[in-house]
Parts: structure tokens; C-alpha cells; sequence
């Protein structure tokens, strides 16, 4: 849907149920190319001190190759993704940023032995943790995420959050917070 046909469909619903004004708040789909690319959200629990990830599961994901200006494109953790369930946010980033954590997820596998050879050859081969500077001369940052009516984050009714995909459609539903 595009992003006028969704607000007009917002302020539709809005004006159906007697609202008076709304905030809309409209970000855009993170891509490669935007100043912040190399931050990783990190998704807390309302206190602010334990990873939750953004589907409830300690999962923490980085959508994007990291261009490590020694050793080129690759993708960090597992297919840009870490397991970070009951970790605090500052241990979680820690071990993003070393490359620690693929052990972790590797072990939770059905698989331990295969699992444990391959996680040796990737020793070899491939740091999962992103210890260089990219092409650009920027290493890999955390961004901790609190959600809304977490701690400094009070939750409102009147703002929607709406977020684009490049092409100007929304990528996902909107959201009330």
C-alpha cells in the first residue's frame, strides 16, 4: 500500500471513532547507504536490562553484509543474527562486536558435534563479530531500543508509527504507541 493511501486510511479511522489529532511519526526502512547502517538494534525489555530482540525471542539481527575493509563482504553472527535471550544489552553488544556468541547458538543445535566442527572451521576461516572497520572506517556500533512505555518511553494513543520501504509503500502495519 502507499503511503498516502495509508494515511488516508488513518485519518478516516480516526475521524470514524471522534479522535481529535494524531501524531504520525513515518520512518524509513534502514538500508546500507543511510548514516547509522552500521548500528545494531538491540531490543530490550521494558527495564532496559535484558535483550527481548524484536520478535520476543533474544534474537538480534543485522540486515546488511558488513564490508570489513581487511577481508570484504561478509554476513556477521549466523546469517546476521545472534542469540541473545536473558542477555543484558550491554553483554549482548559485547559479544556481537567480538564474535563470540555463534558458540552459543551453535550448541542449541540438534546437531552439537557437526555443529561444533563447523564453528571450528569458521574459527579458521571467518571472525562472526565485526572487530575491523568497514570500507567507510566505521566499526560496528549497538543502538539499544527500550520500547514504548519502557523506562524514559512513556506509551501514547495519539502517535502512529508508520515505516516506508524505498520505493514509498509501507513496509509493515502501522503502529500505535
Amino acid at each position: 500500500m502507499l503511503f498516502q493511501d495509508c494515511l488516508e486510511l488513518i485519518n478516516d479511522d480516526i475521524a470514524n471513532i471522534g479522535l481529535g489529532t494524531i501524531e504520525v511519526v513515518v520512518h524509513e526502512k534502514r538500508n546500507a547507504d543511510q548514516e547509522g547502517y552500521n548500528k545494531i538494534v538491540i531490543v530490550t525489555n521494558e527495564l532496559a536490562d535484558r535483550v527481548v530482540g524484536r520478535n520476543g525471542d533474544g534474537i538480534v539481527t543485522y540486515p546488511f553484509l558488513w564490508n570489513d575493509a581487511q577481508t570484504g563482504p561478509r554476513a556477521l553472527g549466523v546469517d546476521g543474527k545472534w542469540n541473545c535471550h536473558d542477555k543484558s544489552p550491554e553483554h549482548c553488544c559485547d559479544e556481537i562486536k567480538e564474535g563470540k556468541d555463534l558458540m552459543n547458538m551453535l550448541i542449541s543445535c540438534a546437531h552439537i558435534m557437526f555443529m561444533y566442527l563447523m564453528y571450528m572451521l569458521l574459527l579458521i576461516h571467518n571472525n562472526t563479530g565485526a572487530p575491523n572497520p568497514d570500507k567507510n572506517g566505521n566499526y560496528i556500533e549497538c543502538h539499544m531500543f527500550v520500547p514504548y512505555g519502557g523506562i524514559g518511553k512513556p506509551r501514547r494513543n495519539d502517535r502512529v508509527f508508520i515505516t516506508l520501504s524505498p520505493d514509498g509503500r509501507v513496509h509493515e502495519p502501522p503502529i500505535i504507541q
